[in-house]
């Protein structure tokens, strides 16, 4: 499932619309570039594996699966200085983040004695790589036909000034103090992750975290309408397949 988002020229401004823009395709082959979109874009594309048998067979739970993730970043997708991409310590942590966020919405209990892989790697990275990745990996398990209790939304927010942004690019993401990382459980309305970057004073975190939320929420409408599309899409090329037979 390919992701990319794109943020807007009025993307700093609070009462600006959200800018978290999710594109999926089920197929393997890239999404072309959009040059209606301005902006720096993070570009994301997640993998599922599963439900198959766990291995090793030792190592499985007898009354649910086991969900892994794995978060890397392409060569080309990061930044000079970087080394082993995937390997370091940052990315384990943010692999543990997707990781347990999505367990909280995938119903386990149904697979006993199996495993899921989610595997997300950045193509691009500007800035909101996580959330990117649990945006990308919710449409990958909704895509794959694992059933799961709510769509898992995440956007990040961040001080620029004194003034609440969202969706930070990476330049702003450096540059600023406060940033706050939300994933939700959109139709629950229940946080599955909350992550606080640097020290928040007590009068900006509320601010933040309601901006977050909002964007989740505006999020959650366009992977709704992606995905219906892509449905929509699979069943009419199903039906004319049908037809064909029967002709």
């Amino acid at each position: 499932m390919h992701l990319r988002r794109c943020r807007a020229s009025r993307r700093g401004r609070p009462d600006s619309t959200p800018t978290s823009v999710p594109t999926c395709d089920a197929r393997s082959d890239p999404i072309p570039p959009d040059p209606t979109r301005a902006g720096p874009c993070a570009e994301v594309i997640a993998y599922v594996y599963g439900p198959m048998d766990a291995k090793p067979r030792a190592q499985a739970n007898h009354d649910r699966a086991s969900l892994s993730c794995v978060l890397s970043t392409a060569a080309f997708g990061a930044p000079a200085r970087a080394s082993r991409p995937g390997r370091d310590r940052l990315s384990q942590e943010r692999s543990l983040w997707i990781q347990q966020t999505l367990e909280s919405a995938v119903p386990l209990e149904m697979y006993p004695r199996s495993q899921i892989r989610v595997f997300v790697q950045v193509l691009q990275s500007d800035g909101g790589v996580v959330a990117a990745g649990i945006n990308a990996a919710t449409l990958a398990l909704v895509d794959a036909g694992i059933p799961m209790r709510d769509l898992v939304v995440a956007c990040s927010s961040g001080m620029l000034g004194h003034r609440a942004a969202l969706d930070l690019s990476r330049e702003e993401e450096l540059a600023s103090g406060a940033q706050v990382l939300v994933g939700m459980l959109v139709s629950a309305c229940k946080v599955s992750l909350l992550e606080v970057e640097s020290k928040v004073p007590e009068d900006q975190f509320q601010p933040l975290y309601d901006m977050a939320a909002a964007g989740c929420g505006a999020v959650a409408e366009q992977m709704r309408a992606c995905l219906l599309e892509h449905a929509a899409q699979c069943f009419s090329l199903r039906a004319s397949l049908r037809h064909g037979k029967k002709g």
